[in-house]
């Protein structure tokens, strides 16, 4: 049985970063059934759900007007919480999101049995890290927490479609 808390883990080398080096990343990780048939955005999507509730308001609102993001609408067949899906096949899904203060990356890989969430952010402006040093905390507590509720859903519970 997979191992259904999600946890903070090394950052693995990216080929999709073409070797640019970000101001910030972290990643966590979750177990996932063996065989789970979702794709890595399913998966993702499955962590946000169909809509934002409470916590997805205060995700989106945060990325908005702390970090100053320009998104999308939460959910099409574009977006994911806002954010742009540049790229998405069976084992990963790739999103976006650009603003004044910084350009962020949300990259999931998933495997037979794990699914890995790594973040990254570029600085653009000098405000970035200290907005990040206070915002960051909470991303860092909210993340595991999303993966845990994706990591379920692949477990019997509902599967959301976006």
């Amino acid at each position: 049985m997979a191992q259904l808390k999600a946890k903070r883990t090394l950052l693995a080398p990216e080929p999709l970063l073409d070797d640019v080096r970000p101001d910030y990343a972290d990643a966590f990780e979750v177990g996932i059934r063996d065989g789970d048939p979702r794709s890595a955005e399913q998966v993702f999507r499955d962590g946000l759900g169909a809509n934002p509730g409470a916590l997805g308001f205060l995700v989106l609102w945060a990325h908005r007007h702390v970090l100053r993001f320009r998104l999308g609408p939460f959910a099409s067949a574009d977006h994911a919480i806002g954010w742009t899906i540049m790229r998405s096949e069976t084992d990963v899904v790739l999103l976006q999101a650009d603003g004044p203060l910084m350009r962020g990356m949300l990259l999931l890989r998933r495997t037979d049995r794990r699914a890995v969430l790594t973040t990254y952010l570029f600085y653009r402006h000098r405000a970035a890290r200290a907005v990040w040093s206070v915002v960051g905390h909470a991303h860092r507590a909210i993340a595991p927490r999303l993966m845990e509720r994706s990591a379920r859903r692949g477990f019997g519970g509902e599967c959301l479609r976006g």
